[in-house]
């Protein structure tokens, strides 16, 4: 609904004056008077005359004016709706960018989230592949660990086997020399004592070509403890036994591995 103001009412309110002068003045500007008759008598009025121009121009002026009122009317319409229209632009761009700052905030949300993701599996990808690293590592050094205890106790067993192996050939050959020892002594006082039994073998010619087997046993200290005929000839045999009483005590080692080889010894008596 349009709203007039108090121009518009001045307006109107000068078009009726104006159309009430031109009636009177189209009424009163020539009265017709008779020839013959006479003069009335009345004061005369001072007619005024409006100019069509002028009346014209009046009214443009008032148009104009209205025509301006309207516009201003217009245009503060125009203004108003467009200042509407702008609160609205602006009211849909601020939801626009609120919209728009809703959805990168959840964008940019979204993405962290995704990066914080990636990340925790970047981290944990690394974590698996370090104890995986480690689990290699820890296996390698067992692994080295175990050549390297296997490679000793070969060393060590190749090492026992040789010192055995030395041992045995030391004790072999002590276990040698010391029967080369026994030996040696054995025949060194086997010899001594049959040289203290010929020293007291008393011998005649009845005894060429016969003989006697006599066993000997000796004591540690080279005591004759008994001594024993095995079979011969009877003279010889018994001066064979005479032979080893004469003799005494006999030469005696002092080894006890010598003494065991002499304890025990068959002389025999040959002419």
């Amino acid at each position: 609904m349009l709203k007039f103001g108090p121009e518009v009412f001045i307006s109107i309110g000068l078009h009726v004056l104006i159309g009430g002068l031109l009636l009177v003045s189209m009424n009163f500007s020539s009265p017709v008077i008779p020839v013959h008759a006479p003069m009335p008598n009345f004061t005369p009025i001072e007619a005024v005359v409006v100019d069509a121009k002028t009346i014209n121009d009046q009214l443009q002026r008032i148009e104009d004016k209205k025509q301006a009122e309207r516009d201003k009317i217009l245009q503060q319409q125009r203004d108003e709706q467009r200042r509407k229209e702008e609160a609205i632009k602006r009211k849909q761009e601020q939801e626009r960018k609120r919209v728009a700052e809703v959805k990168r905030r959840e964008q940019a949300k979204k993405e962290e989230e995704q990066r914080q993701q990636r990340e925790l599996e970047r981290r944990a990808a690394e974590e698996r592949e370090r104890k995986a690293q480690q689990k290699r590592e820890a296996e390698q050094r067992a692994k080295q660990e175990a050549q390297r205890k296997e490679q000793e106790r070969k060393e060590m067993e190749r090492l026992m086997q040789e010192q055995l192996q030395a041992e045995q050939a030391e004790l072999s050959l002590r276990a040698r020399q010391r029967q080369q020892y026994v030996l040696t002594e054995t025949q060194k006082y086997q010899a001594m004592i049959e040289a203290r039994i010929i020293q007291n073998w008393y011998k005649d010619d009845s005894m060429i070509g016969k003989t006697c087997r006599i066993q000997i046993r000796l004591s540690s200290t080279g005591f004759v403890i008994s001594v024993r005929s095995l079979g011969g000839d009877k003279n010889v045999c018994v001066s064979g036994e005479q032979a080893v009483r004469r003799a005494g005590e006999m030469p005696m080692s002092k080894d006890p591995s010598v003494y065991n080889e002499l304890k025990d010894i068959t002389f025999l008596f040959k002419l």
